[in-house]
Parts: structure tokens; sequence; C-alpha cells
């Protein structure tokens, strides 16, 4: 079976012709960053078990005497650490930056109160500026941007921001490609209007 790409999936729905042109994830890296965090997290508190009841008198003669407290706790520990992992892993799966013919849109698809989008339409798109920049040194040389998307007229002021995406350069290129065939779409119905 051939691989599908993400455009042709029903994750937004369009209006007349709206087409969607680029959907992306966050970065891999992103949610293995995650993991690796939640890896240690998750091994620390085991450890820190094993220090008090065996540093602590009283402890380790209950654990003991009763060892099926301590597995009882290790195993809570490992259950809590695959469901963080699983909703880690879903939050980043269901996670898209959709970039449409009419619009841009940051969904989350995976969240407990239902989907959230949040959305930039075409007409109110006025691009100041597009900046792509690196979280830290290590991004950096991963090629890894976050990319502000910053508007003159908007009802907010702060950027629409693609948080760390698989490939910022795309997402940079197709807002400039559809800002650029809007002025020509605009300046085409101007001169239409005046002859």
């Amino acid at each position: 079976m051939p691989f599908k790409s993400l455009e042709s999936y029903p994750i937004v729905k369009c209006i007349d012709d709206e087409k969607i042109i680029c959907v992306q994830r966050q970065h891999l890296i992103i949610f293995i960053n995650k993991l690796i965090f939640s890896i240690f997290a998750a091994l620390m508190f085991p450890v820190i078990l094993l220090y008090v009841a065996y540093s602590i008198p009283q402890i380790t003669s209950l654990t003991q005497a009763n060892p099926v407290l301590f597995f009882d706790t290790l195993f809570t520990s490992l259950a809590i650490f695959l469901v963080l992992v699983i909703f880690l892993f879903l939050s980043w799966y269901y996670h898209f930056y959709i970039i449409t013919s009419k619009a841009i849109i940051d969904r989350y698809s995976f969240r407990i109160m239902g989907p959230y989008s949040e959305v930039v339409f075409g007409d109110k798109m006025h691009v100041q500026e597009i900046i792509r920049r690196p979280t830290n040194m290590i991004y950096d040389f991963l090629k890894v941007h976050d990319v502000y998307v910053y508007f003159h007229k908007l009802e907010k002021e702060e950027p629409f921001i693609f948080l760390s995406p698989q490939n910022s350069q795309q997402i940079e290129d197709t807002i400039e490609d559809l800002i650029s065939k809007s002025k020509d779409t605009e300046e085409t119905k101007n001169l239409n209007k005046w002859k």
C-alpha cells in the first residue's frame, strides 16, 4: 500500500474552492525530547522509592516483610509512565499545522475538551513579516525552527506561531506564495474596476 500524504486525509473541512496546500506536524524531535524527559522523570520515582525504602530502617523492615507493597508502587509508577507516553504521542500525532488557499490553521485534534483550532483567514492575512527562529543551538543544527508570522491588521497583536514544524522552510515558502498570489489577485481586481 503506497504512503498517503497528510493532505489527502480529511483533517479540516474546506469551503468552496478552498484547497489544502500544506499539512505538517511538529518535528519528531519534539516528541522524542518529551519522551526522554518523561523517561527520566519516571525513573526518578522508583530510584527515590528504593533509596527511601532501604535507607530508613522502619520502611526497610516494612518492605522486607511485605514486598507486594514495593511491587505495587513500582507497577503503579510504570502504569502512570505508560499513560503519559501514550498521551504525549497522541498529542504530538494529532497536532497539525494546515495551510489552505484561504487560511492558516493550527489544529489540536487530541484534547480532553475536544478539538481546538486557531485560524487566520486569508482576507485578514496582511502579513508584515515571516521569521524563522530556532529554539536552541541543537535545533538550529538540526534545522528545526519555529515560524512566526506577524500581521499588519489583525484583531490579535501576537504572531501566528508554527512551533517546530517538520519543514519550516516549506511553511515559510507556502505562506509567501499565498501572499504573492493574493496580491496579484487584488491588483487584477483593482485593474478590472478601472476598465
